[in-house]
């Protein structure tokens, strides 16, 4: 493989790389939001009674 070619395997790998990171840390954040909101919920249930 000439240089161009190589240069080209390293881009699409550190994009794909890039693009799954911030796929995780969108599912992360997502998931700890929901769990934030579960926690508030019960506190707030608890402070009622």
């Amino acid at each position: 493989m000439n240089g161009i070619s190589w240069i080209t395997l390293i881009l699409a790998t550190m994009i794909g790389g890039f693009l799954f990171a911030m796929i995780g840390v969108v599912l992360l954040a997502l998931l700890l939001g929901n769990v934030s909101d579960r926690l508030s919920s019960n506190d707030e249930t608890r402070q009622d009674s």
